[in-house]
C-alpha cells in the first residue's frame, strides 16, 4: 500500500510540476533559514562540550556581599582550602590572570604573537583532559619552565614535526621545554587557549583574588548542599576577613554553563548572549510555522484541480482514510524534496552567513551532525503533519455528488481558516519587520551614543619589552616629534578591553570591595578627549603626584566622594579630581566605579600605547611611527585602531541585526507567497461574479478594488495584532540594556505601511488578471 501511495504521489506532483515547484521551493526556503539559525544555535550551546568531565567541572565565583556583583575569580589560596575541607572535591586547578595576555613566542626569525599562553596548575589537564598527540599530560608542566602546546601553535613554529624536547622563548626572555602537544578541541572553549605553562607562587595568597578557580567534583554530588558547606568553610576562612567582607558568598557555576550563562563582571571568559538565542530559537519556529501555513494554502488554492479526482475515487469505493494517508504521503514527498533543496540552500548560504557574523560554522561537524540529524527529522515529522494535516482533511472531504456536477465549493468555514491562517502569516511578517527596526534603532543607539571619550583617529598598540615601559619618556619624545602626531599616552585597559584590575579596601565606614583601578600616565586623558567633572584631571607633560588619584563619577556617586576633591581616601590616594562616566566595556550594564592611577617606575603596568594621529597622510604617518617603534622594541609592529576596535564591544547586535534582517525579509517572502495563493484561490471562486459584474459595465480598476478589499482589512488586523507582539519582544530584548533607545510608534507605523504595499501589489496582480479574463469564458466557469 506504501508504495502505491509513494508511486501516486509522485505522478500527482509531476502532472503539477508548477505547483509542486512553488511548494517545494516556499517550503525550501523557509526550512534553509531554520537549518542556518539552528546550525549557529547548536554551536553556540556546544561551548566545552569536548570534555568528557564537563559535568564534573564547576567554577568559583565570588559576591562580596548579598546583593553585589559576582566576581569570576577568587584567592589563590581559595581552591586548596576548599579541597582540604570537602570530599567532594576530587581535585582542582586555578588560571593565574596576569597570565591572561598576547605573547611573542619563539626565537629570531621565527616569532609569532600568541594570544593565549595560559599560566594554570599541573593538575589543569585533569579537569580538562586534551587528547595529547605528543608527551604525558599526567607529567606536562611537572617544571616551572616546562610549555605544552596546542596542535595549531605547534604547526605554527614547527610543521608536522614532533616539538617535544625543543625549547621556545617567551617575549624573548624566558626558555620554555615543550613537554607536550595536544588536539585542538572539536568544540569551541569558553577560555580560549593556545598553550599552558605552570603557574609560579607568585600572587599567591589570600589578599590577592587574581584567580580563576576550578574545581573537579565527585559525580552525583548535590550543589545546592555542596555550594551551602563551602559556604559555611569560607566564613572560617581568611578570605572573610579581607576588606571587613564578612557577608561573602561563593557560587559555583557548571563550566558549560560559562559562555551563555554567566553573569560575573569583570569576566575575561568567552561569552554569548542566551537572549540572543532564544529569540532566534523564536525565530527559525516562527519561520518554519508561516513556511507550513505557506504550503497549507498553496495546496488548498489549487484544489479544484483535484476536485473531480477525488470525486471519482470516492464513487470507485475510496475511503477518506485512504485519501488521507495519499495526500500525506504526498506532502511527505514534497518536504524531503523541499528539505534536500534546503540543505543545498543552507550549504551555499553558510558561507555568506560567516563571512556576515564572523563566525566559522560548518554543517557537517561530528560533535554536532548527529544532533542536528535528530532534530531535522522530529522537524521533518512535524512540518508534514502540520503542513499536510489540514490540506489532506480539506481535499479528502469533497462532497462526491457535487464535485462530479462541478461545483468545488466547501463552504465558508474553509475560507474563513484560510483567511485566519493568512492573517497568522502576516501577524509574524509584521513582528518580524517592527522588531528588525527597534533592533537596528538600538544599534544606530550604540554607535552613535556619547561614550564618553573620542575614539577617532586613535591608535592603540602593545609595549612588549619591560625596558621599553621604563624608559617610555624618552621614546613619546621622539613619537611626538613626527609631525602626524598630535598626542601620545599609555595605559594597562583601554575602552573596549575585558578585565581589569579589581580591589577591595575601606574607608572610615565606608566598604570599597569592587573598584577597578586602571593605571595610565599624565597624557592618557588629553589623548582619549576625556572631561572632567570636578576638580582637574592629569594632563601635560608634567609627571603627576604618584599618589594621586583621579576617580569617575559612578564611583563618585557609589562611595560618597561629592566633596572629597583633594582629600585624601583609601592606599593613602588624594583624589585630585572626578572624570565623566565613559563607556568601559558594554552597554548591558552601568558604568562601574573606576579609579584612575599615574604609572610609577615601580608598578610598570601601563602596557598600551595610545596615540592621536592627526589628520593628514595616515600611511606616512604609521611608516614613522612604526620606525621609531622598532628602534625600541624590533618586533612585528602590530597596531589598531580604537574606533574599530571599541566595536567588538556590540558587535554581536550588529550580527543579531543582519541576521534578523535576513530572515526578516524570508518570512516576508513567504507570507506574500500565502497571500499570492489565497488571492488566486478567491478570484477563481468569484470568477462567475467578476463576469457578471463586466457585464454590467465594470472596469479593471472596479474589479482589483473589489478583490484588494477583501485583503487589505485582514492585513490591517493582522498589524493591529502585531503592534502588541512586537512590543513585548521588543522591550524584553531592550531590558538587556542599561543604555537603550525607546519604543515610538514609528516602527510599527513602517511596519503597517511595507505589509500594505506589499500585499496590495501581490493581490492587485492576481485582481488584474481575474478582470482581464474573457466574459465568455468566466460565465460558462461552473
Amino acid at each position: 500500500m506504501f508504495i502505491l501511495n509513494l508511486k501516486l504521489a509522485l505522478r500527482n506532483l509531476w502532472n503539477n510540476k508548477v505547483l509542486t515547484a512553488i511548494n517545494i521551493f516556499g517550503l525550501s526556503v523557509g526550512l534553509s533559514g531554520f537549518i542556518l539559525i539552528l546550525v549557529y544555535v547548536n554551536f553556540e550551546n556546544s561551548y566545552d562540550n569536548w570534555n568528557p568531565v564537563a559535568d564534573q567541572v564547576y567554577r568559583i565565583s565570588v559576591i562580596d556581599e548579598p546583593g553585589a556583583e559576582e566576581y569570576p575569580t577568587s584567592p589563590g589560596e581559595l581552591a586548596p582550602a576548599l579541597k582540604a575541607n570537602h570530599p567532594e572535591i576530587l581535585s582542582y586547578a586555578r588560571i593565574y590572570i596576569w597570565d591572561l595576555k598576547q605573547r611573542l613566542v619563539g626565537d629570531p626569525g621565527n616569532e609569532h604573537y600568541v594570544d593565549h599562553i595560559l599560566g594554570v596548575d599541573s593538575s589543569w589537564f585533569d579537569l580538562f583532559p586534551y587528547k595529547f598527540i605528543y608527551g604525558n599530560a599526567k607529567t606536562a608542566l611537572a617544571s616551572a619552565d616546562n610549555i605544552v602546546l596546542s596542535s595549531k601553535t605547534s604547526k605554527l613554529f614547527f610543521g608536522d614535526a614532533n616539538p617535544v624536547g625543543k625549547t621556545i622563548k617567551i617575549d624573548q626572555k624566558k626558555t620554555y621545554h615543550i613537554t607536550g602537544v595536544y588536539e585542538n578541541p572539536s568544540s569551541p572553549e569558553h577560555m580560549p587557549n593556545d598553550g599552558f605553562v605552570k603557574a609560579g607562587s607568585k600572587g599567591e595568597g589570600w589578599g590577592n583574588a587574581n584567580f580563576f578557580s576550578y574545581l573537579k567534583l565527585a559525580e552525583g554530588t548535590d550543589i545546592t548542599q555542596f555550594r551551602e558547606k563551602i559556604n559555611q568553610t569560607a566564613a572560617k576562612l581568611p578570605i572573610a576577613d579581607i576588606s571587613n567582607k564578612k557577608k561573602i558568598q561563593l557560587l559555583v557555576q557548571p563550566v558549560k554553563d560559562i559562555y551563555l550563562k554567566a553573569n560575573a563582571v569583570q569576566d575575561i571568559a568567552s561569552r554569548g548572549n542566551a537572549a540572543n538565542q532564544r529569540l532566534l530559537l523564536l525565530v527559525s519556529g516562527l519561520l518554519l510555522f508561516i513556511a507550513c501555513m505557506n504550503f497549507t494554502n498553496l495546496s488548498i488554492a489549487q484544489s479544484s484541480r483535484r476536485a473531480k479526482e477525488i470525486g471519482v475515487r470516492k464513487v470507485m469505493g475510496a475511503r477518506k482514510r485512504e485519501l488521507i494517508i495519499q495526500f500525506l504521503t504526498e506532502t511527505a514527498v514534497q518536504c524531503v524534496l523541499a528539505m534536500g533543496l534546503a540543505w543545498a540552500i543552507a550549504e551555499i548560504c553558510l558561507p555568506l552567513l560567516n563571512k556576515m557574523m564572523g563566525t566559522t560554522l560548518v554543517l557537517y561537524t561530528p560533535l554536532l551532525l548527529k544532533k542536528l540529524m535528530l532534530q531535522i527529522g522530529i522537524v521533518m515529522i512535524i512540518v508534514t503533519l502540520i503542513a499536510g494535516g489540514y490540506a489532506a482533511f480539506f481535499l479528502s472531504g469533497f462532497n462526491p455528488s457535487r464535485v462530479l456536477k462541478g461545483d468545488f465549493t466547501r463552504g465558508q468555514g474553509s475560507l474563513w481558516l484560510r483567511k485566519v491562517l493568512i492573517v497568522s502569516q502576516f501577524i509574524i511578517a509584521a513582528v518580524f519587520i517592527s522588531v528588525l527596526f527597534i533592533i537596528n534603532k538600538q544599534v544606530d543607539y550604540m554607535k552613535n551614543k556619547d561614550t564618553g571619550f573620542n575614539s577617532d583617529q586613535v591608535m592603540v598598540f602593545k609595549i612588549r619589552k619591560d625596558e621599553t615601559r621604563t624608559n617610555f619618556e624618552s621614546l613619546k619624545e621622539r613619537l611626538l616629534k613626527i609631525d602626524g602626531v598630535a598626542k601620545v599616552g599609555r595605559v594597562n585597559y583601554y575602552p573596549g578591553v575585558q578585565g581589569m584590575q579589581v580591589i577591595g579596601s575601606s574607608y572610615k565606614d565606608t566598604q570599597v570591595n569592587d573598584l577597578s583601578v586602571i593605571t595610565i600616565d599624565a597624557d592618557y586623558f588629553d589623548v582619549m578627549g576625556m572631561r572632567a567633572a570636578e576638580g582637574k584631571l592629569f594632563s601635560g607633560r608634567r609627571l603627576a603626584d604618584s599618589s594621586a588619584v583621579v576617580v569617575n563619577e559612578s564611583a563618585r556617586d557609589k562611595y560618597g566622594l561629592q566633596k572629597m576633591v583633594g582629600e585624601q581616601w583609601i592606599r593613602n590616594w588624594h583624589i585630585a579630581g572626578i572624570v565623566k562616566n565613559h563607556i568601559q566595556k558594554g552597554m548591558e550594564s552601568e558604568v562601574e566605579p573606576m579609579a584612575f592611577v599615574i604609572e610609577t617606575e615601580n608598578s610598570n603596568s601601563a602596557d598600551h600605547v595610545v596615540i592621536k594621529v592627526a589628520p593628514g597622510n595616515f600611511l606616512q604617518t604609521i611608516k614613522e611611527i612604526e620606525s621609531v617603534w622598532q628602534t625600541a622594541e624590533p618586533f612585528p609592529f602590530e597596531y589598531e585602531w580604537l574606533d574599530n576596535s571599541f566595536q567588538q564591544v556590540y558587535i554581536q547586535y550588529i550580527h543579531l541585526s543582519k541576521l534578523f534582517n535576513i530572515f526578516t525579509y524570508v518570512a516576508l517572502f513567504v507570507a506574500v507567497l500565502g497571500l499570492f495563493a489565497l488571492a488566486s484561490f478567491v478570484t477563481k471562486q468569484r470568477t462567475k461574479e467578476i463576469g457578471i459584474r463586466k457585464v454590467l459595465g465594470a472596469d479593471d480598476f472596479h474589479i482589483v478594488k473589489l478583490i484588494n478589499g477583501n485583503f487589505l482589512g485582514l492585513i490591517l488586523i493582522a498589524n493591529i495584532i502585531a503592534i502588541p507582539l512586537a512590543f513585548l519582544l521588543g522591550t524584553t530584548w531592550l531590558k538587556g540594556f542599561v543604555y537603550r533607545t525607546d519604543i515610538d510608534m514609528m516602527p510599527f507605523l513602517y511596519t503597517m505601511l511595507i505589509s500594505l504595499f506589499i500585499s496590495v501589489l501581490t493581490v492587485s496582480a492576481m485582481a488584474y488578471k481575474a478582470a482581464k479574463t474573457i466574459v465568455v469564458k468566466a460565465l460558462k466557469y461552473e
